[in-house]
């Protein structure tokens, strides 16, 4: 029996203009419950726009937002409802880690013991627990990104919301916040992640949604959007890139151009030699020829109009 399909955050038409920009031109996003999805996009794409009226920062001009089924909109702020971290975490700096944490519990009011069981529990999670009392100006930058991951899941809430979590950390911090996202996930929590790094999303999340322009422009499984289509790329002297192009489109062939002068994208072909021989025939030789299949990042590049893919 299937399980049935439970939606933790669902936005319906969002849109929201700052000024003559729209932002978000009639959003719309499900994230199922216990998936880690990962939010794509160029820059000024709207991710953040999202996320903050996700949690209450910001009003939309339009559209809904329902999460746990509850309507998010005017005095409704994630906090202890969603864990959330949607901007550059920003401390106390002469405060320890443990002591922001209170911070944040003392204005919502809870007692010295849940408070102290919470910040133990949330610090141990993001492996800060040894230095819970160092002062925050003496963290790392990825010490600060967990922290302020601390300061999402403090109130324990099986849904979390980051905007680009691992931004601005080496190779290492990096690996960090892949391994506690997955962590975190295998315990159960609905993970919506905002990032620009596709190798992560596609080491971390099960699912992912591409926004473009203010609009989602994609959505499925890393494998389903990366490993539909396969390719033969093809080099050849400059000169020589408009006839090829001809002979393949006259054949049946999907052509595409890139920013590389000197390369073809050529779909629908069986294989390599296919394309060979028909550019053989036309006296036309390709100094590289090469069979591949679409990566995350092809499928982003293309959907976001980076990939020139010449008249229609």
């Amino acid at each position: 029996m299937l399980r049935p399909v439970t939606l933790i955050v669902e936005a319906t038409g969002l849109r929201k203009r700052y000024g003559s920009v729209a932002a978000l031109d009639g959003l719309d996003l499900a994230v199922e419950e216990g998936h880690v999805v990962g939010l794509l996009g160029p820059n000024g794409a709207g991710k953040t726009t999202a996320l903050r009226i996700l949690v209450g920062l910001v009003r939309p001009d339009a559209g809904s937002v329902t999460i746990a089924g509850e309507a998010v909109g005017r005095g409704w702020v994630a906090g202890e409802r969603v864990g959330a971290m949607v901007a550059t975490p920003v401390f106390y700096p002469h405060l320890s880690g443990a002591e922001n944490l209170r911070v944040l519990t003392a204005a919502w009011g809870w007692p010295r013991g849940r408070a102290d069981a919470r910040i133990t529990a949330a610090l141990d999670l993001v492996d800060l627990a040894s230095a819970r009392g160092r002062a925050a100006k003496g963290y790392s930058t990825g010490m600060r990104q967990r922290l302020g991951i601390a300061l999402a899941l403090l109130a324990d809430s099986p849904t979390l919301i980051l905007d680009e979590p691992a931004n601005g950390l080496d190779p290492a911090g990096i690996v960090e916040i892949r391994d506690l996202l997955v962590a975190l996930a295998a315990g159960g929590r609905t993970i919506l992640v905002s990032s620009h790094l596709l190798t992560e999303v596609e080491k971390t999340c099960d699912r992912v949604t591409i926004v473009d322009r203010g609009r989602i422009v994609a959505s499925g499984t890393p494998h389903a959007l990366a490993g539909g289509g396969e390719r033969i790329e093809v080099r050849l002297p400059g000169d020589e890139i408009a006839t090829a192009r001809g002979v393949l489109e006259a054949a049946g062939l999907r052509v595409s151009q890139r920013s590389d002068a000197a390369e073809l994208w050529v779909e629908g072909a069986p294989d390599g030699a296919t394309v060979s021989r028909l550019l053989g025939a036309a006296g036309i030789y390709p100094d590289e020829l090469i069979r591949r299949r679409d990566s995350l990042e092809d499928v982003f590049l293309r959907l976001t109009g980076v990939l020139d893919e010449g008249p229609s």
